[in-house]
């Protein structure tokens, strides 16, 4: 099953066998966070992988060695046993099949669904939990990140990564300490501040990994953005650093990307893929129209983010493949789009009854706005404490538009209600800014605005039913 690898780097076009001895043992182990004592146990007990040896009698690894570990990682996080693993990968092989080619067992696993020491191999110590181990690391950082300790922060994180794998502990740490962090401000324990410094603190770290890392030694390059209006850029990077330990060459475009921006690049880049990240329902609207110009111009297209994790139809409406409802189901899709381009890149809405209506209210945004924010009557009302839901609405809104789902809506009434009720914002606010837009809406738009009305109503309900079951 030996297959070529061709590929351009610096000028220069190199054809590589994916048989080709190549890598040793430390670059095995740094790109697949295996142990050297396991590679060797493996190789022992079940055959896996079969590196040739140098003259000196070093282990020498294919990059389809390389690849044939990932994949039995990735079974072990489908709940397979190492040795089930292996039995899968020689039945496949004496079926005649590649089992490089086989598509995931379970494509929906979710990322907190399993216990670290579940599917993890490495060892910190005799009689030692490894689940214990990394969560200690979490809790003491997110500490140190609380009380604005970047010293112990950053001391706390070096350990870490001196006993784990690169991405254990960006995923179980740097990942799930903001995660965190952010869960407890959205109910007001914590400040913007400590949040804010605990997500510099792990992007820091993010950054010097990606300055690190290797150039890339496979072919395929690697758009990734996020489209207008999202600026959470930390899950996009992290992803982009597992791409680059695989080998791959990425660009990262960032935050808040134009449309525009995004046509003129893709001209210039050429990529192979492009990845978009949204989280949130009011940019999910304009990822679906960036994916749609992508799509209009024939380059494969993956796309992620919270938003798709909560929504099917959301995920059925952008034409492109979605990349799982974690990052290591997203390192793994990427990289399988990267060695077999999907063909599913073409329309997937069907035919949009709300284009008009949102031709109109685009148009309309500016007075609705000022006469909301006006009161109405002249009188400015004290809009300004409800933050971020005032601002965020109107997108949301035309993000549930654009997806022809106007139940979307629904997605925004818990973060709302968690984000008034902590801080101690009553129901009452909410529902005179809800009844005014109602009111403003309807004078602007008449009944051509009736879809809008019933999105507001909606979550005027939805909300007013948290409080009550609060």
């Amino acid at each position: 099953m030996a297959m070529k690898a061709a590929y351009t780097y610096e000028g220069v076009h190199v054809h590589m066998s994916t048989e080709t001895p190549t890598f040793n043992l430390k670059a095995v182990v740094r790109e697949t966070g295996i142990k050297a004592e396991t590679l060797r146990a493996w190789e022992r007990r079940y055959g896996i992988p079969r590196p040739a040896r140098s003259p000196g009698g070093h282990r020498i690894y294919s990059r389809r060695d390389v690849d044939t570990l990932h994949w039995l990682n990735r079974r072990r996080l489908e709940g397979l046993s190492i040795s089930r693993a292996a039995e899968r990968w020689q039945t496949l092989e004496s079926e005649g099949r590649d089992p490089l080619q086989e598509q995931g067992l379970s494509p929906d696993l979710p990322f907190y669904g399993n216990r670290l020491s579940e599917i993890s191999h490495y060892t910190v110590g005799e009689g030692e939990d490894i689940d214990d181990q990394i969560s200690t690391a979490c809790t003491d950082w997110t500490a140190a990140c609380v009380a604005f300790d970047e010293s112990e922060a950053q001391r706390i994180l070096s350990q870490a990564f001196a006993l784990f794998p690169v991405e254990t502990v960006c995923l179980h740490v740097l990942c799930e300490g903001p995660r965190q962090l952010g869960a407890a401000w959205h109910v007001g324990k914590l400040t913007a501040q400590q949040v804010s410094f605990a997500a510099a603190q792990a992007m820091q770290r993010i950054k010097v990994l990606l300055g690190a890392s290797p150039p890339p030694t496979r072919p395929g390059l690697v758009l990734m953005a996020c489209p207008p209006g999202e600026l959470h850029t930390f899950g996009l990077a992290l992803l982009q650093l597992i791409l680059k330990r695989r080998g791959f060459g990425t660009v990262f475009l960032g935050e808040n990307l134009s449309l525009n921006e995004m046509e003129e690049t893709l001209e210039r880049v050429q990529p192979d893929l492009v990845v978009l990240v949204s989280q949130q329902l009011r940019t999910a609207g304009t990822l679906l129209d960036m994916s749609e110009m992508i799509a209009g111009q024939g380059v494969p297209l993956a796309f992620g983010g919270r938003v798709f994790n909560l929504s099917e139809t959301i995920r059925r409406g952008v034409p492109g493949d979605f990349l799982g409802h974690d990052l290591l189901q997203a390192g793994f899709k990427a990289e399988s789009l990267l060695l077999t381009p999907s063909l599913q890149n073409g329309p997937v809405l069907p035919s949009n009854s709300y284009q008009e209506l949102i031709a109109r209210y685009r148009a309309s945004l500016h007075l609705v706005s000022a006469r909301v924010l006006s009161g109405d009557n002249g009188t400015p009302p004290d809009w300004a404490r409800l933050g971020r839901p005032s601002l965020s609405l109107t997108s949301s809104m035309m993000s549930a538009l654009r997806f022809g789902d106007l139940g979307l809506i629904a997605l925004e009434a818990e973060w709302v209600y968690t984000f008034l009720e902590s801080r101690g914002l009553p129901f009452r606010m909410l529902e005179e800014y809800l009844n005014l837009g109602i009111s403003v809406v309807q004078s602007v738009l008449g009944s051509e605005g009736d879809p809008i009305v019933g999105m507001l109503e909606t979550l005027r309900r939805d909300v007013h039913q948290c409080y009550q079951q609060s």
